[in-house]
Formats: C-alpha cells, sequence, structure tokens
C-alpha cells in the first residue's frame, strides 16, 4: 500500500510543526495577571460594572488599552448612550510572586488616583518616588484601585525594583489571580519547554536518519519538503503576517485616530439593516436637517446623514456583515475588534497574491518570496493593513487586475530567465499566442476594474493601467473593452447614486472635488512613511521608493506604471494636508516587489553601494524603533552599526577574491537579518512605540 504523496506529506508536516511551535511559543509565553473589574461612576454616583477581566501586568503607560475596555464592550441596551467617556473606576485582586526576600521598592505612575495594597497594607507612595517594602518570599496578597475622573487620559504603571535590579514594570510572571492559576501558569511553562525541547529533538532525528537512508520514512519526508519548499515558505509568510497583524489589533492603530474607520462599518450596517447607506460625512452640509443627526459618541463628534455618498459602498458591504454576524443590533455596535477583520484577511490574501504578482513582473522565486517577507514584517505596513478603509480591498484588485493582464499577454517572466532580472518584452512586442485566454484575461481585469471604481474613486486607476498596458501590448480590442467597462461602471454608480438622491450625490461630488487644496507639496508629502497623519517608518519607506527606483532601471521598469499612475492620482486628488498614510496601501505590493528585487540582487552580489543604502534607510529605521531609546541613541551603538554596516564589504574593494565575497554576502544577509527580527520586535511592542513614535519626529 503506498503511502500519501509527497506534496501531501509535506503539507502534513508542515502543519504538524506550525501548530508544534505555535503551541508550545504559547504555553512557554503564558503569564499570570490580575483579576480586573472595570466600572464607571453613574449620574447618581453608583458604580456599575462593565467588564470583568484578566490583566498580565498593570503596564499601561498609553491610554489606549484602558480605555478600549469601556468602548469595546459598552452595553447601549444597559449603560444608555455614552456622549463623554464616564468617569471610570478599576480594581484590581490578586497574588503578588516574591521570588526572594528583601527590601522591594514600589513606583506609581498614574493620571488620576491610584491606591496599591500588599498584604492588607497600603503603600504610600509618592509622586515621582518609589516606597520600600521588606516582604519575604513566596505569595503576597496585593490590591490596587485606580479611579480616573472623565476628562483625563488613562495612565497607569505599576513598578518594583527587586534586590539588584532596576525599577520596572512588574512582569505578568510574578502575578496571579489566585494560587491555583499561579501553579497552572508554571505548569503550563513547563509543558511549553518540554515540548519545545521534545519537538527539536523529533526534528533532529528525522534529518539524521533521513540523510542516513534517503529511502525510509524520514528521507521521504526530506524529499517531500525539499519538493515542496517554496510553497511552505509562502505558507510561513503568511502565518507569520497573521500572528502580526494580530498582535494588539484593536488597539494600534488607536481608536479614533481616524474615525473613518467607523465610516465604512456604519454606511455597512445601515444598508443590510436598512436598505439605505448612512455613516457620519465630511459635508454635512449638503444635506437637509432632517436627514442628518448630530452626536457625541466617548466624547467626539459625528454628523450622521443618509443617504451617504463620500465613499462607493463594495468595501463597507462586507465590514457592515461581518459587525452584523458578530452580533452588531446597532450601528454602534460595530466595533474595531470586529470591523479591522476585514482588512486583515485581504492583507493575508494579499500575501498570496503578491507572490504572483512578483513572479509576473519578472522575480525569480526568492525574489518573490523575499517580496512577500518585506510586504508581511514591515511595521508601517502592517498597521496601515490593520485600518478599516477601502483601499485594502482596492490593493487587492489593484494586484489581481495586473496579473491577470500580465500573465495572460506575455509580459510574464519568461522561463529560464534569471532571477530578479525579469524577462518582460518591450512594451511595443507583438502580444503573445492565445487570443483567447488574452481576450478573458482582459475581460477579468475589466471587471476588476468596475469592482475597484465601486470601491474608492481613486480605483479608477486600475482600468486606466490595465488599458495601457494592452494598448502597449498592441490589443486595442482589449483596451477598449476595459475602458467601456470603466465607463459602464461608473454609470451603475451614478445610478446607484440617482436611486437615492440625485441632488445630494452631485452635491457631494462638487463639495469633493471643490474642498482640495492640491499644490505641489502633495507631491512631496508622497515621499513620507505614514500609518493616518504622523510620520512612521520613514527610512523604511524611503528604501521602498529607493528599490522602485533601482527596479525601474532594470528589467522591471514595467513597475513604474501603477507607481506612477496611482501616486499621480493621489497628488492631484487629495488635499495635500492631509495624504494619509493608508492612500499607499495600494502602492505597496508594487513597492515589496521592487523591494524583493533588489534584496534578491542585493544578497547574491553584495554589493557596497546597494547593502549601504539599505542599511542606513531601512535597517536604521527598523532599529529606531526596536532598540530601547537609550540604547538606540548612544554614540556606541551608532559606531557598532557603522562597523557592521561597513566592515564586510572593505575588504572585497581592496581584493574581489571568493573568500572576500563570501564574507560581504555574509554581511548582506547578518544586515537582512537585522532588518527582519528589529521588525518583529518593533511589532511586538507596538502600543508603547507607536504612541512615542521614537526616532521619528
Amino acid at each position: 500500500m503506498s503511502g500519501p504523496s509527497p506534496r501531501r506529506l509535506a503539507w502534513v508536516v508542515a502543519v504538524i510543526a506550525a501548530v508544534w511551535l505555535m503551541t508550545s511559543a504559547s504555553l512557554i509565553d503564558t503569564g499570570g495577571g490580575l483579576a480586573g473589574l472595570y466600572s464607571f461612576v453613574g449620574a447618581d454616583g453608583r458604580e456599575v460594572e462593565v467588564l470583568r477581566r484578566s490583566d498580565a501586568a498593570i503596564d499601561f503607560p498609553t491610554p489606549q488599552r484602558l480605555d478600549a475596555a469601556y468602548i469595546f464592550n459598552w452595553d447601549y441596551s444597559r449603560f444608555g448612550f455614552p456622549g463623554e467617556k464616564p468617569p471610570c473606576v478599576i480594581r484590581w485582586r490578586g497574588l503578588l510572586a516574591v521570588p526572594e526576600a528583601g527590601a522591594y521598592r514600589f513606583g506609581l505612575d498614574a493620571a488620576g488616583e491610584a491606591t496599591v495594597v500588599i498584604d492588607g497594607e497600603a503603600l504610600a507612595i509618592p509622586k515621582d518616588a518609589a516606597a520600600a517594602r521588606p516582604l519575604n518570599a513566596g505569595l503576597h496578597d496585593i490590591a490596587l484601585e485606580y479611579r480616573l475622573a472623565a476628562a483625563v487620559d488613562a495612565r497607569l504603571v505599576l513598578s518594583w525594583q527587586p534586590p539588584g535590579r532596576r525599577l520596572a514594570p512588574i512582569p505578568s510572571i510574578y502575578l496571579a489571580a489566585d494560587r491555583s492559576e499561579y501553579a497552572a501558569a508554571g505548569a503550563r511553562r513547563t509543558r511549553g519547554w518540554v515540548m519545545a525541547a521534545a519537538g527539536l529533538l523529533a526534528a533532529a532525528i528525522i534529518v539524521v536518519l533521513g540523510r542516513r537512508a534517503p529511502a525510509g520514512p524520514a528521507g521521504r519526508i526530506l524529499e517531500a519538503v525539499a519538493v515542496e519548499r517554496p510553497r511552505l515558505a509562502l505558507a510561513g509568510i503568511v502565518l507569520l503576517a497573521a500572528i502580526l497583524r494580530f498582535h494588539d489589533y484593536a488597539l494600534v492603530p488607536f481608536h479614533h485616530e481616524t474615525a473613518d474607520e467607523y465610516q465604512h462599518a456604519w454606511e455597512g450596517w445601515h444598508l443590510l439593516h436598512e436598505g439605505t447607506p448612512a455613516a457620519w460625512s465630511t459635508f454635512p452640509d449638503a444635506y437637509p436637517a432632517d436627514q442628518t443627526r448630530d452626536f457625541r459618541w466617548f466624547g467626539d463628534r459625528y454628523i450622521l446623514v443618509r443617504p451617504y455618498f463620500d465613499h462607493p459602498p463594495l468595501f463597507s458591504i462586507p465590514v457592515g456583515l461581518i459587525c452584523s454576524l458578530a452580533g452588531a443590533r446597532t450601528f454602534l455596535d460595530c466595533s474595531l475588534p470586529v470591523m479591522r477583520l476585514v482588512p486583515i484577511l485581504l492583507s493575508l490574501f494579499g500575501v498570496v497574491l503578491l507572490h504572483r504578482l512578483a513572479r509576473a513582473y519578472g522575480a525569480g522565486e526568492r525574489g518573490a518570496l523575499l517580496a512577500c517577507l518585506v510586504y508581511a514584517t514591515v511595521p508601517v505596513i502592517v498597521l496601515a493593513q490593520r485600518l478599516v478603509k477601502a483601499e485594502s480591498l482596492l490593493a487587492i484588485l489593484f494586484m489581481a487586475a495586473m496579473i491577470a493582464v500580465r500573465e495572460r499577454t506575455g509580459e510574464a517572466q519568461e522561463p529560464g530567465a534569471a532571477p530578479g532580472t525579469g524577462a518582460a518584452p518591450e512594451s511595443g512586442a507583438p502580444a503573445a499566442a492565445g487570443g483567447g485566454g488574452s481576450r478573458r484575461a482582459a475581460l477579468w481585469a475589466g471587471i476588476l476594474g468596475v469592482l475597484a471604481i465601486w470601491t474608492k474613486a481613486t480605483g479608477i486607476v486600475v482600468p486606466v493601467a490595465v488599458a495601457i498596458v494592452l494598448a502597449g501590448r498592441r490589443r486595442w480590442r482589449d483596451a477598449g473593452l476595459v475602458v467601456a467597462l470603466a465607463c459602464a461602471g461608473v454609470a451603475l454608480y451614478a445610478a446607484y447614486g440617482a436611486a437615492y438622491d440625485a441632488g445630494i450625490l452631485m452635491k457631494i461630488l462638487h463639495a469633493q472635488s471643490t474642498s482640495k487644496s492640491v499644490s505641489m507639496e502633495a507631491f512631496s508629502d508622497l515621499l513620507s512613511g505614514k500609518v493616518v497623519v504622523k510620520w512612521f517608518g520613514r527610512g523604511t519607506y524611503l528604501w521602498l521608493l529607493l528599490a522602485a527606483a533601482v527596479a525601474a532601471r532594470g528589467r522591471a521598469r514595467a513597475l513604474l506604471l501603477p507607481l506612477v499612475l496611482y501616486g499621480t492620482i493621489l497628488a492631484l486628488t487629495a488635499d495635500h494636508r492631509v495624504i494619509y498614510g493608508w492612500y499607499r496601501l495600494p502602492l505597496y505590493p508594487f513597492l515589496c516587489v521592487a523591494a524583493g528585487l533588489y534584496l534578491d540582487r542585493m544578497l547574491d552580489e553584495a554589493d557596497l553601494a546597494s547593502t549601504f543604502a539599505f542599511a542606513v534607510t531601512a535597517v536604521v529605521s527598523a532599529l529606531l524603533y526596536a532598540l530601547p531609546e537609550p540604547i538606540g541613541q548612544a554614540k556606541e551603538v551608532a559606531w557598532l552599526f557603522a562597523a557592521m554596516a561597513l566592515a564586510p564589504f572593505l575588504p572585497r574593494l581592496v581584493s574581489d577574491r571568493p573568500w572576500t565575497a563570501r564574507l560581504a554576502r555574509a554581511g548582506a544577509m547578518v544586515l537582512f537579518i537585522v532588518f527582519l527580527l528589529a521588525n518583529l520586535a518593533t511589532v511586538r511592542n507596538l502600543l508603547p512605540i507607536y504612541a512615542a513614535s521614537r526616532g521619528v519626529q
């Protein structure tokens, strides 16, 4: 009886390895935490419970995590409508595990009023100082009460200083809700380490046995994994992208950092439940008073209008649908933890599409995987892809359209082309054979263009780019088909608006076309990395643009078309004061393709020019966020980084020998690994890092 096919065997092994890795990591990362009771003070002075949860540490230097406990868990039927943030009271109870006897110092950084009680005795902690308390080794009762007025931003950090150590927030492994939970957490960590060790041992045994007996079971596993390695690598990148995007995804970017996220959820919810689009609008003056609702929600003002025409409705429908499936009974029940699932899932599908896009633009297998790895890990991209914005869907449609038109019209990489060089023919070359397939590809690309128009006004770039590619291939009928479909899409949207209120639709379109203050500054602003409005990841974004410029000088110059077209539309249609970070989402896939080509060549050639440019833009930017502020600003660290970035390449300038080439390639690989690790560290600590935006302001 034959065994499973090599492909199936490889995927079974990969799934087992992934489950083992994630399970053991989650067990090892198990901490304790204190049981928290979140309440607010009502108008009658009574405390009303909102939420009970366990908090791993009392470490809230920014207000987002505490605010989210109320905003995301507000019960409108019980608590009424929250026009303003109410005064809150939070109480934590549990145990403090003291590892060794001695004098412990405790510090409290709080906005509002906070009291700490250990073993039934309150700690008198002065402001901007610490209070000492002798403690025996073992478990001690601890309680903390925090009160905050409505108008104050929450901030609460409970720190301790064990003997011989620095003052720092109390780690979760020293906190527990009760004795049973403390014992269970320790047992879970032990199981995690045992599981990790057993998995590594099993992997080592398979490798050893597989090399000794290639025909045996272990050998078949190694052979299957080797054959399926590119697809397994892509799956691993998708998994990594998911882990990064879901980490603290509801908290960063911050609630109401852009209220636009709620526009899509509210519009989709109203369309599904009431049949009329309604959301808050930038142009409420275009509506009669009886079609508007002016209200405050957790301290922020909104003017709800109907019918809502600020943006086309296509992206809003899945957002409203997922909120409805999650139990949203009113539009205000649409919360960020649910809404943001849509853009995150789209971005994960985008990683897979990006691999095909990179191959379509001439990248080799390694270059395509490197492009996906950059797309999956760069923090500014990770953050932007959490935002509930229509550009998330537009990026997918743009990629899919360009893949369709390039793969089916002879512009993808030719078989046998060198990795990273691309093999696209000149734009005026004859079209490839197989006109039927090309016609179908043009039709699909045109349909995707229509969907892009219904996603965002700037989606017009998709059919325009497709038509230009087809015209460049002298496929005039196909280009005409795409243009005709785009016109039909615009006409259908006009009919959609007219079905609700043609007069208001025209007012909104007129307001959008006349309220923009376009200037040359808009083109300059496209060079800055942003998530919403503040600079973030500028060095990495600058490197992505540099990679695009390098690609444009090579055989991948076709990447310029989508980049230039979309960038120009942004600069000419967006107010130069508010070219938001999410506007760049459709640019990122094409920039990352260029980055994959750049890295592929850099790791092969390891020339000083490309590697040093990568180091002083992308790597420096990543390290500025990842390193703690005192270390990142230290002169010694700067010298160390300069040595790491230069030293491996200098011997090759003196003598280009095999050993100097290997040394340079090793240096390039080390820089790339540092870049990836710094990105992972930044995402892991996004909440405080993003709040402080260290190194960029």
